[in-house]
């Protein structure tokens, strides 16, 4: 194999560059993802405290969160998108962690868990993970502010009174989620108008 001359490098590196910054443009359309399972889970957390048959919250909000995130992802047909390895990457850590949420939470309902601490510090540790990745997949620092929000909640749920982990996860979620989110969202459209 013949040595790469300096511009077949640059070109190749233009290239990668290019495919990371076309993953980021991709990211931004998940935008309303981010927002939505922020503000499903703020939801079902207002309604236990606040409203009656607080029972029904996490499963209803979540199977509307879930019926919706289908919803939207039909309407949007991602036949069309460009799917590359990048973005294949990026897709599967976050199924992947989606999943694996669904089942710990699955898992604690059916064994009755009480002590939820541990609950937090993992579900915590799964979203900073999922940003983490993607972050470095991308090569995107404010993806990595996202990671770290999540990070530090999961440090600080070993530490905080039990009765303080619910505002923890709505600052997560908000800072999080709906921050990162809300400006992903801002991002995409910006982009569209101009």
């Amino acid at each position: 194999m013949q040595p790469l001359d300096q511009k077949e490098m640059l070109d190749r590196l233009k290239l990668i560059e290019t495919m990371m910054a076309e993953g980021r443009r991709n990211t931004e359309r998940w935008g309303w993802s981010f927002l939505l399972w922020g503000i499903g889970p703020l939801v079902a957390m207002l309604w236990t405290a606040q409203w009656r048959h607080a029972e029904l919250a996490w499963p209803v909000t979540m199977g509307l969160c879930i019926l919706i995130n289908g919803l939207v992802l039909r309407a949007r047909n991602r036949s069309d998108e460009l799917k590359t390895t990048t973005m294949r990457s990026v897709g599967a850590i976050w199924t992947c962690a989606g999943v694996t949420v669904l089942l710990v939470a699955f898992g604690a309902v059916w064994s009755g868990v009480v002590d939820f601490r541990y609950m937090y510090v993992a579900v915590f540790a799964l979203a900073a993970v999922a940003h983490g990745a993607s972050s470095l997949i991308l090569r995107w620092w404010p993806q990595f502010l996202a990671a770290m929000v999540w990070w530090l909640a999961s440090v600080l749920a070993f530490v905080l009174p039990a009765a303080r982990l619910q505002e923890l996860a709505a600052l997560g979620l908000v800072l999080g989620n709906i921050v990162f989110g809300g400006w992903l969202t801002y991002c995409e459209w910006s982009r569209k108008d101009a």
